[in-house]
């Protein structure tokens, strides 16, 4: 009797093992998820509405994005513009002269070339803004600038340096001889007659010439150079008019 009892508890203790074996999910192939059941058309439209606007409103962000970032380049430039050129005649300005005279002077070095800065002030300037007022005077400032703007090649700058003072930069030369063809150039122009608002007016300048590397080797020891000789220039024409000569 207790042999056969032992079997009946075997028996049962295989055939609980057999059920839970059963009852236990199988590896394999088996076991995979059901497959992908597709989205009914609403919803699957739906879907594609939701994408396509998230799209387009991601567009319209780069679409600001992009103007955004133009509208500040251009702020940028037109500030680095406003610093480096003259309110009044639209030139470039003292600061604008100095840094191409810099970087002018360096190549001028390297590939042993000549340049040469004219250094024009105005004789008379004061007597017309006394007489006429700032209004006149401003007018004639402005067609000088452009009388001088014109008298120089593409490659060359004409500057306004401050008041009733011009300096032209001539780069690239073979020969001091142009600096001087350029400098009576400006004087005849200058000295043309101006008509603004009815008047008639008449001016003259005094040149100063600094020629790269004869009177300086660099940017400043030139400036001063030309300074200087504009101021003989302007002394000399008191005693000689009409006999001006930059190169002294």
């Amino acid at each position: 009797m207790i042999h056969r009892a032992a079997q009946g508890r075997i028996a049962d203790t295989a055939k609980g093992d057999s059920d839970n074996l059963a009852a236990r999910p199988r590896c394999g192939p088996a076991s995979r998820s059901p497959p992908h059941v597709p989205l009914a058309p609403e919803a699957a439209e739906s879907r594609l509405i939701r994408v396509l606007r998230d799209l387009e409103r991601l567009r319209a962000e780069n679409r600001r994005l992009r103007q955004s970032l133009e509208a500040a380049s251009n702020r940028a430039s037109t500030a680095q513009r406003i610093a480096r050129h003259d309110g009044l005649t639209g030139l470039p300005n003292r600061l604008f002269l100095i840094e191409r005279l810099q970087r002018a002077v360096a190549v001028a070095g390297q590939r042993r070339h000549r340049l040469a800065l004219l250094f024009i002030d105005l004789d008379g300037f004061k007597a017309v803004n006394d007489g006429f007022g700032h209004g006149i005077a401003d007018r004639l400032l402005t067609t000088v600038a452009s009388r001088i703007a014109a008298c120089v090649r593409a490659d060359d700058i004409a500057c306004r340096y401050g008041g009733d003072e011009f300096v032209a930069l001539l780069t690239n030369l073979g020969d001091a001889s142009i600096a001087i063809g350029v400098s009576r150039k400006i004087r005849e122009h200058i000295a043309e007659r101006y008509t603004i608002a009815g008047h008639e007016i008449r001016i003259t300048a005094s040149i100063g010439l600094a020629v790269y590397p004869d009177h300086g080797d660099c940017w400043g020891k030139l400036l001063s150079h030309a300074d200087a000789a504009m101021y003989r220039d302007k002394t000399a024409q008191r005693v000689h008019p009409h006999a001006g000569d930059p190169h002294r």
